[in-house]
């Protein structure tokens, strides 16, 4: 199940890049006219493996919706205690697997794709972890009446520390979407509500958030490209978010820590 989520996962990306790929200095109608990319996206944290890396390719605008795949890869996480771990393509192609490489606080750890003949490499450094203090419910009446449940969460920032965060929730299993980043250049050390992505949820639901530390770089792509998405359509659209991979290709690989909470809603 978890593979699935991360190719339907790969699928948002994939298409998400070609409209950003088109999108560089201004919107170009002409989107068939860009080349296909590389798009590379994958995790790996301080919970138990195994993790995963994805490698697929951005598509034509005329293509059609089927995920294209890079099967054959060779994908290596190295990290700088010399251990280094080359990734098992799994059933599903594009979808490569750890054998036994452990995600740990304070390691700078290296992603390298050799996809088509290029070797990409990025690298990224696994943050301490902060707490959530509490999940925080509450309900708003909308103009027509219907009711809307919302979820925020409670962060106390560590003082003197630049803290990049990204929260993810799963509502029953199902995870939410988009890239919900945050800094804390301008309440460092304070107590901080962060609001919880797609929290639709009803009684009973089973509401899961997590808190990812990130190294700068990654929360600037998260950013640069929820920013894409946002304002695409918009007058002036921003430019592709900073490449993460030398040389430039899609996508993003993420070394970060995890915490969590869980409520069952009354």
């Amino acid at each position: 199940m978890r593979s699935i989520n991360i190719l339907r996962s790969l699928f948002v990306i994939a298409v998400a890049a070609v409209i950003n790929s088109s999108c560089t200095e201004k919107i170009e109608l002409k989107l068939n006219d860009s080349e296909p990319k590389i798009v590379i996206e994958g995790n790996i944290s301080d919970e138990p493996g195994p993790y995963y890396m994805g490698v697929t390719k951005s598509r034509l605008y005329s293509d059609s919706n089927t995920l294209v795949v890079v099967p054959s890869a060779l994908v290596i996480i190295s990290d700088d205690a010399g251990n280094a771990d080359t990734l098992l393509e799994t059933a599903f192609a594009g979808l490569y697997q750890t054998n036994f490489i452990q995600g740990t606080i304070g390691r700078t750890y290296k992603l390298s794709v050799t996809a088509e003949g290029t070797t990409y490499v990025s690298i990224c450094k696994m943050q301490p972890p902060v707490d959530i203090d509490s999940i925080v419910l509450s309900t708003e009446t909308q103009f027509n009446g219907d009711l809307d449940n919302e979820a925020d969460i409670e962060v106390r920032d560590p003082l003197g520390v630049e803290n990049y965060y990204r929260v993810v929730s799963y509502t029953n299993e199902k995870r939410s979407t988009g890239f919900s980043v945050h800094r804390d250049r301008l309440w460092d050390g304070k107590l901080r509500s962060f609001n919880v992505p797609d929290d639709d949820y009803e009684v009973g639901d089973t509401l899961r958030v997590d808190l990812w530390s990130l190294d700068e770089h990654v929360y600037t792509y998260f950013d640069q490209f929820d920013q894409n998405q946002n304002n695409f359509g918009a007058p002036a659209a921003p430019a592709n978010p900073d490449a993460v991979f030398t040389p430039a290709a899609l996508g993003y690989f993420s070394a970060h820590s995890v915490k969590s909470k869980t409520v069952i809603i009354p």
